[in-house]
């Protein structure tokens, strides 16, 4: 009751602050457009005159590049996850690469490791057929890269895959295909969360007609991809908005996806979310929670196709999605961004954009709207982060469409407030020509904070969109940026564990028989530092007993032991810490 009397509050607020200029100000409302077209998703780069980045050029946007591609695009809807952090701390990337027509586009991957990216600049083909794209991207329990992937929906021909890598960043890849028919209806454009046993879940949606309803199906997997659960049929929905999450602290796995309140229209949408507390167990009839009710309400507020959500350590599920006004008049552009907390059960307002926005000769593309493409995560104090793509009415490319930016705002205390928006990107390159540009969009999170915020983007150098046919073809940097906010400055991790006691990472890690463990205690107290297989089961005991403050270290022979990954937990004062380690022989 809390939470719709605080949303209804707010939109009744919102609502008497516009009712006096929207009459007067038209420019600020689109009028209602018919159904966008939801593309197939087998397009290539149109053939269209390509143009190449000036040489000299630099990029203002931050970051490294990890590859190319002249398929600026990378998803319909909710963006998804295209960046991960492992256990090493080694970060990957996917993405959809598009390549000089009439080529088809390919999915391609990069790693990080502490000595640098395994594929500098390019990175190495991680799809094993032509024509596919839109993809996500998680790591196994083990630190592999997982790929998902789907192509051309052709018939007749399966079009659902995970690529799973051999081992920790080699770019080595086997081929798992995910069953993706159901009631004779074909579904595309995956979604996927590993959860902390390592189980792989993964939703995707249906290729239904503009206009139709899309069903949305979940699959699941208990061994690293090689097979997978029969398709579960989950909700339909009008737009491609399905994300899937997982807790890293216990076994529960939540879908998040925006449903039209009227069955047909792509931007009256609820929020709806459905968790399962196993991992495995789902309640698909009773279990569906409507966190907006903007219907029942009567609301002229309504969310559109962008969601995502992430669990923090208190696994607390948060939720965020963007929203706008709707009425017989049309669609305003004072949108807004909002978040769910599902322990309180109340929505929070995050943001709002400024009515002042002037559509015509500076758009900002088919499925975007003036917040896009959101990303949440969360780091080791709960603290969360938002980031998503906006833009600047004063930005705009010579071919009228919004060079974007990605920008970030981050919550100390679950999501009540939320700090002022940080411009992460920050690049203005206003009336720039095809090749010029410095569009910043596509936009995706690593759920994991550590000492950085983990950000992949698309350097877009001709704003727009090209499966859209919005801008022109370029040849567009894939961009990864280790972002520190001041919240983080001079936070590291053993700052953000509990105060009683730190637990540092093993050294050598990998490695060969022999490692040592250090942990550090504030004050005497009774320790136990045991050590666990991939299955949780305990296989040795390093140290049990009473310990006084200070710095401790713990060698230990693992020569006995096979090559794989275990983990070390060390606890105190009734309080405990995991971390992973990798044996190899």
């Amino acid at each position: 009751m809390k939470r719709r009397i605080m949303v209804l509050l707010v939109a009744a607020f919102l609502m008497m602050s516009i009712s006096t200029v929207m009459a007067a100000e038209v420019s600020k409302v689109m009028p209602m457009p018919p159904k966008q077209q939801i593309i197939r998703g087998d397009e290539v780069v149109p053939e269209a005159h390509y143009y190449p980045t000036p040489p000299g050029l630099l990029t203002v946007s931050p970051g490294d590049t990890v590859g190319t591609t002249q398929y600026d695009y990378q998803t319909n809807g909710s963006t998804g996850t295209r960046v991960v952090v492992d256990g090493q701390s080694n970060i990957h990337v996917s993405w959809m690469k598009g390549m000089p027509y009439p080529t088809t586009r390919h999915v391609y991957y990069n790693c990080k490791t502490p000595i640098g990216w395994e594929f500098p600049l390019t990175g190495t083909r991680a799809s094993h057929i032509a024509g596919s794209g839109y993809t996500t991207l998680e790591v196994l329990g083990d630190d592999r890269a997982i790929v998902l992937y789907h192509r051309a929906a052709q018939a007749g021909a399966e079009s659902l895959f995970a690529a799973i890598d051999a081992s920790g960043c080699l770019g080595g890849f086997t081929y798992s295909r995910v069953p993706n028919r159901l009631s004779a209806k074909m579904h595309i454009w995956p979604y996927g969360a590993v959860d902390r046993t390592g189980r792989v879940h993964v939703t995707s949606t249906n290729n239904a007609a503009t206009g139709a309803a899309q069903q949305v199906i979940y699959n699941r997997s208990s061994n690293n991809g090689s097979t997978w659960t029969a398709p579960a049929a989950v909700d339909t929905t009008e737009v491609i908005s399905t994300m899937i999450t997982a807790s890293r602290v216990s076994d529960k796995v939540a879908i998040i996806y925006t449903k039209s309140t009227d069955t047909t229209s792509q931007w009256l949408n609820d929020v709806y979310y459905i968790q399962s507390d196993d991992g495995t167990t789902w309640p698909w009839t009773t279990g569906k929670t409507n966190i907006t009710e903007y219907a029942i309400g009567g609301d002229s507020l309504f969310a559109y196709t962008d969601v995502d959500a992430v669990y923090d350590y208190n696994d607390n599920l948060h939720i965020v999605w963007n929203s706008q006004y709707v009425t017989d008049a049309g669609i305003y552009y004072n949108g807004q961004l909002f978040h769910f907390d599902r322990n309180s059960g109340l929505t929070h307002q995050v943001a709002q954009f400024d009515t002042t926005w002037l559509s015509a000769g500076c758009e900002f593309g088919v499925w975007n709207f003036v917040y896009a493409k959101m990303s949440v995560a969360s780091d080791l104090a709960n603290n969360l982060y938002l980031a998503y793509t906006s833009w600047d009415t004063s930005d705009c490319s010579a071919g009228g469409w919004a060079n974007g930016d990605i920008y970030l705002r981050y919550s100390t205390n679950t999501g009540t407030d939320w700090s002022d928006a940080i411009n992460v990107t920050n690049s203005h390159t206003p009336n720039c020509s095809p090749g010029t540009c410095d569009s910043d969009h596509w936009s995706s999170l690593a759920e994991v904070v550590d000492t950085a915020l983990h950000l992949t983007y698309i350097n877009d150098k001709d704003a727009g969109g090209i499966p859209q046919t919005e801008g022109q073809v370029t040849e567009s940097p894939v961009m990864y940026y280790a972002f520190v906010p001041d919240i983080l400055r001079g936070i590291d991790e053993g700052n953000l564990t509990p105060k009683s006691f730190s637990l540092a990472q093993n050294y050598p890690n990998p490695f060969n028989a022999n490692t040592n463990i250090d942990f550090e205690l504030t004050k005497g107290s009774h320790v136990e530092l045991a050590v666990y297989d991939i299955t949780g089961a305990k296989i040795a005991t390093l140290l049990k007993g009473n310990r006084e403050a200070g710095k401790h270290q713990v060698n230990w022979d693992a020569s006995q032991l096979s090559s794989g990954v275990y983990y070390y937990t060390l606890k105190a004062n009734g309080s405990e810490l995991t971390r992973k380690m990798t044996l190899l022989k």
